[in-house]
């Protein structure tokens, strides 16, 4: 679930820890993904639902359930985490038409995606050849230019790194925003005696 952290003051993910019933509603206690803050909050009233979720996973999909409060917004985006597995929103389905947000109580099916691990695609030059791979990452793992990468045990430097919004010639980019990391490869000299 997405709060405003009375801590961070940041709008970010929350991981319920626990809870129990009160007058009117529940306590939950909650832990701020953002900066890791533990509190207590009541909210009055206020339904647990469970959502349909067509889950995707390495081009195979799955039906899956989501568990979220009522008044809930999700959006097209949004990181949250489906059955323990961190997933990302790429669909919502809400009285019969996509849209990019919708209240949980609207929403007839959420399409996600698994994102603990994104898929990086590597092109390495070789000369007149180029070899394509992919590596497995975290979406939070930073690939930089200057960075040596392997594929089928062909080393190469990165030289250029495609973003979705443009091409990257110095520094980095996380793994989740990566299109594709571009190689040269590396030609290990022979030793002379």
């Amino acid at each position: 679930m997405y709060l405003v952290c009375p801590n961070c003051g940041v709008e970010s993910e929350h991981e319920i820890l626990s809870f129990k019933d009160t007058k009117g509603g529940k306590e939950y206690v909650l832990r701020c993904k953002n900066c890791g803050y533990t509190y207590s909050r009541t909210v009055k009233d206020s339904k647990m639902i469970d959502l349909k979720v067509i889950f995707s996973e390495q081009g195979k999909s799955y039906i899956k359930k989501y568990s979220t409060f009522e008044d809930d917004i999700l959006s097209v985006g949004e990181e949250i985490r489906v059955e323990g597995i961190n997933s990302l929103v790429t669909a919502i389905d809400s009285s019969g038409r996509r849209v990019q947000k919708a209240a949980a109580t609207d929403i007839d099916t959420l399409w996600v995606k698994r994102f603990d691990t994104v898929i990086v695609k590597i092109s390495i030059n070789r000369g007149e050849r180029t070899l394509s791979g992919e590596v497995v990452a975290a979406p939070d793992e930073e690939f930089y230019i200057g960075d040596i990468v392997e594929v089928n045990g062909i080393h190469g430097v990165v030289h250029k790194i495609k973003t979705m919004e443009r091409f990257v010639h110095r520094g980095g980019a996380l793994a989740r925003e990566i299109v594709r990391v571009y190689a040269k490869e590396i030609r290990e000299g022979r030793r002379k005696y």
